[in-house]
């Protein structure tokens, strides 16, 4: 046997090995999460050259806002100005409305809502693989992120965090092919399911009956259940409503509100928190209905004891016993 063909065995059995090695961690990683804190140090230690990568945007965006032009900037802080004022002309109906809604919560006994907090956050970086719809997020484990975290902008929803380490995290969107999303038509209060099907301007709405009041151009917005998501920000609009007549559900379609090409800046929203204060004991207390029944009901037991212990004295005591216990 001459060198070469040594020398090609030796590359196929070091291949085969490297192989058989990858498989063991893949399994092993799947099954017992054993590189699972690898994983997150290992992102943790890159998060610097993450950083350093995003760098030439960042200057890039730091010269452009240096060199803008003494015009363009009194022309953008008069339209700043103009949406300002009707933001607050819209913030005062606002209050209205959570007065509103706070009385009504008062009236019927139910506990109220806290505003969620907020984070903002800033995209430092976006998979490349095209059947992958995820970003990576410079907020981690050492600013309160977790796991499940929603994820919106000004415009609408995102997404969910899906892993996070101490300095960034990665954020599942909403048009991934994993992703489905509870949501409810604004018009009709029709529930449904929004998933992704890895385009970035399209969703799939599921679980629609054919005869729902559904209709093109409705917005749906997140509608609460599942716990992961607040209820009533914006996802979609439905564009396309259609299907098999002799079908269960229609076939609809809709377009995200959010331009995921050109995200920048996101908020992400603590709903733990939220539901922990739903949940705890300084909620208002819920009336029991049964109170008052209750009441009468022992009242007339009471007299009705009365009466026999008139007729019987011996028993009397017996009885009060009895119903004391």
């Amino acid at each position: 046997m001459n060198k070469p063909e040594i020398s090609n065995g030796w590359y196929i059995f070091r291949f085969a090995l490297i192989f058989l090695l990858s498989i063991v961690v893949m399994l092993s990683d799947i099954k017992l999460k054993v590189m699972s804190d690898f994983r997150y140090y290992l992102e943790t230690a890159l998060y610097p050259v993450m950083v350093f990568a995003d760098s030439p945007r960042s200057i890039t965006d730091a010269v452009t806002e240096q060199f803008k032009s003494r015009e363009a900037l009194i022309s953008e802080n008069e339209q700043l100005a103009r949406e300002l004022y009707t933001q607050r002309a819209d913030l005062l109906r606002l209050k209205s409305l959570e007065l509103e809604n706070a009385h009504m919560r008062k009236l019927l006994n139910t506990p109220l809502q806290e505003t969620s907090k907020r984070m903002v956050g800033i995209v430092l970086d976006v998979n490349i693989d095209p059947y992958l719809k995820r970003v990576v997020i410079n907020r981690g484990t050492g600013s309160g992120v977790y796991v499940g975290m929603p994820v919106i902008t000004e415009k609408g929803l995102v997404g969910q965090v899906i892993s996070a380490n101490y300095a960034s995290s990665q954020v599942l969107l909403l048009i991934d092919s994993v992703s489905s999303v509870p949501v409810m038509n604004l018009r009709s209060q029709i529930r449904a399911i929004a998933s992704g099907v890895g385009v970035h301007d399209l969703l799939s709405i599921d679980n629609v009956p054919r005869n729902a009041d559904i209709k093109v151009g409705d917005v749906l917005v997140t509608s609460g259940l599942g716990g992961v998501y607040p209820a009533g920000y914006p996802v979609a609009v439905v564009t396309e409503v259609g299907g098999d007549k002799s079908a269960t559900f229609a076939s609809v379609k809709a377009a995200p509100l959010v331009d995921f090409d050109q995200i920048r800046y996101v908020l992400m929203l603590w709903v733990q928190d939220d539901f922990l204060n739903e949940n705890s004991q300084e909620s208002l207390p819920v009336k029991s209905r049964t109170d008052s029944k209750n009441v009468l009901k022992r009242e007339s037991i009471r007299k009705a004891l009365e009466k026999l212990s008139l007729i019987n004295p011996k028993n009397s005591d017996m009885k009060k016993e009895a119903f004391n216990g």
